[in-house]
């Protein structure tokens, strides 16, 4: 396994839980969309249009540059896209790229659960928010995933298993 693990998936696919619970095996825990939603904050507008700002106005690679990285051994939550990879590569060298899926049913009741600030109100907006994910490049990295993860509705401990198998 290599010293980074990115980790990539729907909105609510359970991605942060998967990168939590990495975290355990000594891996530091950094988060892409904190980043998004520090420049939303600074911007004084929403988290989906800063995060379409960032990346129109500084390229695709731009949240990555943002990141301070000063550990060996990480685990990056919510990865969008190949470039972001291929730039995570320069930095850090080898990537292990998980995916995390779950069916559109429950990551739509995960999201309206969470309640975060950003979290679509209606199920169309859930759909077009899916959309703009997936034209961050989502799809190519399902391609690219070393390893696929199934969080359709696993207890905590079963998806710490399948982990603890990959890890």
């Amino acid at each position: 396994m290599s010293k980074t693990i990115a980790v990539a998936g729907l909105p609510g696919s359970g991605k942060t839980t998967v990168a939590r619970l990495v975290e355990k095996w000594g891996y530091t825990y950094y988060n892409m969309g904190d980043i998004v939603r520090s420049e939303a904050s600074r911007l004084n507008m929403p988290p989906d249009k800063a995060a379409v700002l960032l990346r129109l106005n500084n390229g695709k690679r731009a949240v990555v540059k943002r990141l301070k990285i000063d550990v060996d051994r990480v685990v990056i939550d919510g990865v969008r896209s190949l470039e972001e990879v291929e730039a995570l590569e320069e930095l850090l060298g080898e990537i292990t790229l998980l995916y995390v899926v779950a069916s559109r049913r429950v990551r739509y009741r995960r999201l309206l659960e969470r309640g975060r600030g950003d979290d679509p109100l209606t199920y169309f907006h859930f759909l077009a928010r899916d959309l703009r994910e997936m034209r961050f490049g989502l799809a190519e990295l399902l391609a690219r995933a070393d390893y696929i993860v199934v969080n359709e509705g696993k207890n905590l401990e079963d998806l710490e298993r399948e982990l603890a198998a990959v890890l």
